[in-house]
């Protein structure tokens, strides 16, 4: 399974400061983008967090207005609600503290603000088999300082995904909404518990193991990924040791930010297909699903992408000299499951609390997410279906 022929990555006019105490320079970062007026976002649990109250009192007259309380899986009204105060106070930028969500809606808004009309107009669609559209954003956007307190690494990618009325994820794509600015600061995410750096970092590792064996994977992303791999194996287990440990906390940021570069151009196959409904519809948190479903993923793409499996195995620490490649493929679904077990990640969609009755549904909807365009091996909904029993 080698690389398509040629190929094409994408970098983003995207500064990412990495280093203990960050934060304390945010002012001089923020003024040399030029913003003046931003309008801070965050969850509820972020919002009153240590990075906030830091990104408060160092940004102070800088932040004109605050919406704290975006929920998991951000939905629309939620982005059109951030979307109109931005225009009420006039603001000229945003600054994304927390998750995924908080990321994504900043994203989402400053897409709104720029493209106008409805959100869903905006949104990219898979028609199965094999036929994926995506829309062209062109207007100009606002700038987006990030601040992340997870590793779901949505900080880095022109992706996000935004929760419609039914259930369902909208998704889209466009490198105007990668924040300029990204501030990773471990000693800031101190007060973040070690459980959800361990859920939020296997949603980082997903990102490194899809982005390889990738329909539109590259030698830049892949190398990148492995980095990831690496870091993550490494640190996630020296987190849930000893959550004190601000080292082990920034080499995990530093692995999540390694997974978002390298989807910012792999792009992410079944496995975030089939998380985006787990989360969106299922109730479940992006971190949880990842968590449980990886390993199921990567056995089905197994008989397409041996090779690609093997690497991951290498990079995750197993010895694959002189296995098949089928051999080399498992040892690296093994790792994943040690990996899940070593630091107390959920195991099973059913033991995590999703309605097995949802199962169908679930199924229906991933197969219009843009995730099983890109995967290695194309899926049917029979298929999706069977994945999602054998998590449940």
């Amino acid at each position: 399974m080698n690389f398509p022929e040629g190929f094409q990555f994408q970098s983003s006019q995207c500064r990412i400061v990495s280093r203990p105490g960050a934060l304390d320079d945010l002012t001089a970062e923020a003024e040399s983008i030029g913003v003046k007026r931003l309008m801070l976002i965050s969850g509820t649990r972020s919002g009153a967090g240590s990075a906030s109250r830091q990104t408060r009192a160092v940004l102070g007259k800088l932040i004109v207005c605050e919406s704290t309380g975006v929920p998991q899986h951000s939905g629309v009204a939620t982005v059109q609600a951030i979307a109109q105060m931005a225009r009420d106070h006039q603001v000229d930028g945003f600054v994304a503290v927390g998750g995924g969500s908080a990321s994504d809606s900043a994203k989402a808004a400053a897409i709104l603000l720029a493209e106008g009309g409805r959100l869903a107009d905006h949104s990219n669609v898979f028609y199965p088999p094999d036929r994926y559209v995506q829309k062209v954003l062109k207007a100009a956007k606002l700038p987006i300082i990030a601040v992340p307190t997870t590793l779901s690494a949505a900080e880095v990618t022109p992706g996000l995904g935004i929760r419609d009325e039914h259930g369902h994820k909208l998704v889209f794509w466009d490198t105007q909404v990668v924040p300029r600015l990204i501030v990773l600061d471990g000693r800031a995410t101190m007060d973040v518990p070690a459980s959800l750096f361990a859920t939020t970092g296997m949603n980082a590792l997903a990102h490194c193991v899809e982005g390889i064996y990738s329909r539109v994977r590259n030698p830049v992303s892949e190398g990148v990924a492995l980095q990831g791999i690496r870091y993550l194996c490494k640190a996630l287990p020296r987190v849930v040791d000893q959550p004190g440990d601000e080292t082990a906390r920034a080499d995990a940021m530093v692995g999540a930010c390694l997974s978002g570069l390298t989807i910012s151009n792999a792009r992410v196959g079944i496995h975030h297909g089939i998380c985006h409904g787990l989360g969106s519809l299922g109730g479940l948190s992006h971190g949880v699903a990842n968590s449980i479903f990886l390993p199921h993923a990567m056995r089905f793409n197994r008989e397409v992408a041996a090779d690609k499996l093997a690497l991951i195995a290498q990079a995750m620490g197993a010895d694959t000299r002189g296995l098949s490649p089928q051999a080399a493929a498992d040892a690296a679904i093994t790792a994943v499951e040690l990996l899940q077990r070593r630091i107390g990640v959920p195991l099973t969609l059913g033991g995590a609390g999703l309605d097995h009755a949802l199962l169908p549904r679930l199924a229906e909807g991933a197969m219009s997410d843009r995730g099983l365009f890109f995967n290695p091996r194309l899926a049917s909904q029979t298929e999706v279906q069977a994945l999602l029993e054998a998590a449940f």
